[in-house]
């Protein structure tokens, strides 16, 4: 895995959308929904933005039963006034609708926010968003 920073944001910035992967990749949906803002948005297959925590449960819950798992392949990020954006190149594995194993390349974005003292997910966009699809 490689990793490449444009600047360096502290390890706790970084951890977050680390932890968010860990998370989904090992099942732990409590911990993958922890990682959002609970305004946070998620932008879907089809580009639909999912607000709110409680609405990207459920969603998060969808990853999870299909197995997913990412490896992070190369992390480039950039922190400016008080928020973090991250472009990531993930290979994900998951289940597909057959049951076979499926695997593809995803490059999100990623917004980062600190809110009461920790970093959370403000945006994540795995699928691509708004002219990236």
């Amino acid at each position: 895995m490689k990793t490449v920073d444009v600047v360096a944001p502290p390890t706790d910035q970084v951890g977050t959308h680390r932890s968010f992967v860990r998370a989904l990749s090992t099942g732990d949906l409590d911990a993958a929904t922890a990682c959002f803002a609970r305004d946070g948005c998620l932008i879907t297959p089809d580009a639909t933005a999912v607000h709110g925590r409680e609405r990207i449960r459920p969603l998060l819950a969808q990853l999870i039963a299909a197995h997913t798992e990412i490896r992070v392949d190369l992390s480039n990020v950039l922190t400016a006034a008080g928020v973090v954006l991250a472009c990531e190149r993930w290979t994900v594995r998951s289940e597909g609708a057959d049951g076979d194993r499926v695997e593809r390349t995803l490059e999100p974005t990623l917004v980062l926010r600190e809110v009461e003292g920790e970093w959370k997910l403000a945006i994540v966009a795995p699928w691509g968003w708004g002219g990236r699809l």
